[in-house]
Formats: structure tokens, sequence, C-alpha cells
């Protein structure tokens, strides 16, 4: 993290706070995860990403403790018809990714069909809503992270859990208290993902006759920032 952010104070320190927020993960959690009121003002967050149309094109299912055995029966028979031969190690672990978590959701991405709001922009809306639940989580001091996995594309288990048709299981979300630090995360250069356009000159005018009338527009140098 740059040295300028270490002196600053309000709202500059909420960034700062963003900044090392980091996936961690069920094992090195333990109870408690959020309570009715966190978890609401986790879900608010949600809801306040951007989203065109105002569609919330996203919702998530809570696994509550007293549900957590029969939902680690699902991942067992869902790792079994994935592995006739799965060990009884290997579905121990199943189960322990039902059980283990101190809060557990799964996030449901649900595209609005009839919508005018092209499709990858809804994705796109569930995934910057997903991100504010993971950010507010670790604003409140919890440790979070999302899992996938091929349970995710399992017809019988996305049943099982009540996603309807027509709808994505994109993940399971776990939070709870940080029991055990995350390592640090690896050092990424803004400049990995930025880059500047270079303002590319436009083709010449249609029907002057000339060689480059028809020519479409270059894409343009990716010049990275500096």
């Amino acid at each position: 993290m740059s040295t300028q952010w270490h002196h600053m104070t309000g709202a500059e320190r909420i960034l700062e706070v963003l900044l090392t927020r980091r996936s961690v993960s069920p094992r090195r959690l333990q109870s408690p995860g959020p309570n009715p009121d966190e978890l609401d003002a986790i879900l608010q967050a949600g809801l306040r990403a951007p989203d065109h149309g105002g569609l919330h094109p996203w919702r998530v299912i809570e696994f509550r403790p007293q549900n957590r055995e029969a939902l680690a029966w699902c991942f067992e028979q869902e790792k079994l018809r994935r592995d006739p031969l799965a060990s009884p190690t290997d579905l121990r672990r199943a189960r322990e990714h039902a059980t283990r978590p101190p809060l557990l959701l799964g996030f449901v991405v649900s595209p609005r069909e009839r919508s005018k709001i092209p499709a990858r922009e809804q994705w796109l809306g569930a995934g910057a809503a997903l991100g504010n639940l993971l950010a507010a989580a670790h604003q409140l001091g919890y440790g979070a992270i999302v899992l996938s996995g091929e349970r995710c594309f399992d017809e019988t288990l996305v049943r099982q859990v009540g996603v309807q048709p027509g709808e994505y299981l994109a993940g399971f979300i776990s939070m709870g208290t940080i029991r055990e630090a995350p390592p640090h995360a690896r050092e990424t250069l803004s400049q990995d993902v930025w880059a500047c356009w270079q303002g590319d000159p436009l083709p010449s005018a249609a029907g002057d006759g000339s060689a480059d009338s028809d020519q479409s527009i270059r894409p343009s140098e990716r010049v990275r920032g500096s």
C-alpha cells in the first residue's frame, strides 16, 4: 500500500480499509458470524451496487445452523455423483464445506429475461453486488470468501438448495470472525489493469475517392498508465 495513505483519516481511512480486504478461507474463520442486523446491513450494501435498470438480478439463500446437516448430505451426494470412488476423507471435506462456516450464503444470479437490459450488464450488476457484500463484511470486521467449484453446476444440488430454472448458483459465501489471518495479498500494480487510449485518427470521409475512405478505425495501442 502506498505510504500516502498512512496519515489520512476520516473518509480516506475507509478507502484504506477497503485496500486491506482479503478473501479468508473457511478454515481460518470461527464463530460468531454476522448477526441478523449485520447481515441485513451487508445485504443493503449489495443493493447499493451499480444496477442498470434497478433489476437486482441476484439474491442470496441463507443456510441456517439447524439445516446444515441436511446441506452436508446434499454436498456429500453431489461429490459421489461426480466421483463414485470418493474416499471417506473426500466425503468428510465435502460435508465440512457445508458445516464449517459460521455464516453460509448461496449467491444466486437471477437474470431478468424479459428486460431490455442486456444479460451481460445484469451479470455485471450481480458481480458488483457480490463485491459490495464482501466489502461490507470486511468493514464490519469479518472475514469472507466466495467458493464455487463443480458443485455449483450440479443440477440436482442447485434444485435441492432452491435455485429456480433460469437462475445460476454462482457460489457459496462463507463469513465469520477471523481466527487466523490469511497470507498477505500478492502485490499487483495498477498498471496491470490500466491502459490509456491514444486517440487514433478517424477514417477519411466516405465518398472522397481515397483508398482510406472505407477503412475501419484501428484499435488503439495499449499504453500503460503513468
